[in-house]
């Protein structure tokens, strides 16, 4: 079980999955017991864990070139669009 919730709390700062999808992937079928176990692992609900962490969207990086050419003005008189 030490395993299963260490995993739970590595899926819960590294994806977005919710609680019901992380405690399904841990090999648990009840989310109640799931909550109950991590927070006696954990001290604190899985939601509650989470929030300490960035989501891993903010994490992501993305190239240089890839934002300049996002955040590029959009030029309608060039007619280039």
């Amino acid at each position: 079980m030490t395993r299963r919730m260490e995993r739970a709390a590595a899926l819960l700062r590294n994806t977005d999955y919710n609680v019901a999808q992380v405690c399904v992937t841990v090999g648990l079928s009840s989310v109640g017991s799931f909550t109950t176990a991590f927070r006696r692992s954990f001290g604190e609900s899985p939601t509650h864990y989470r929030e300490h962490f960035p989501s891993p969207f903010a994490q992501a990086m993305m190239p240089t070139c890839i934002y300049e050419a996002v955040s590029r003005p959009r030029s309608s008189r060039n007619r280039e669009d």
